[in-house]
């Protein structure tokens, strides 16, 4: 399984206004594109202030994995930030999954 692991900083002062964005809008999208299998969502147990998130985005097939991470995430983190500016921080990780 190949996964993007995209994680989100979000100030406490927008988190609701946000938190309704990825349920509402970024879910259904990523969803829409058919190029992600599933989305998970984890909630950063060891972050001081802001809430902090990973979203792991998994898909089968490496090709898929590269084109969501360089057709979709740029959409999507361009409307995060007019929506939300620097309240809401992105960085992302390719990640495979390896089985011993």
């Amino acid at each position: 399984m190949y996964v993007y692991n995209l994680t989100v900083v979000v100030s406490n002062e927008i988190f609701e206004l946000w938190f309704n964005w990825l349920k509402t809008d970024y879910i259904p999208k990523v969803e829409a594109s058919k190029k992600i299998n599933n989305t998970r969502i984890f909630k950063v147990l060891n972050t001081p202030s802001d809430v902090t998130f990973a979203l792991h985005h998994e898909t089968q097939h490496p090709q898929d994995l590269l084109d969501f991470i360089t057709k979709d995430i740029p959409h999507f983190q361009m409307l995060s930030h007019n929506l939300f500016g620097e309240k809401a921080l992105m960085f992302g990780t390719e990640l495979k999954e390896i089985f011993l």
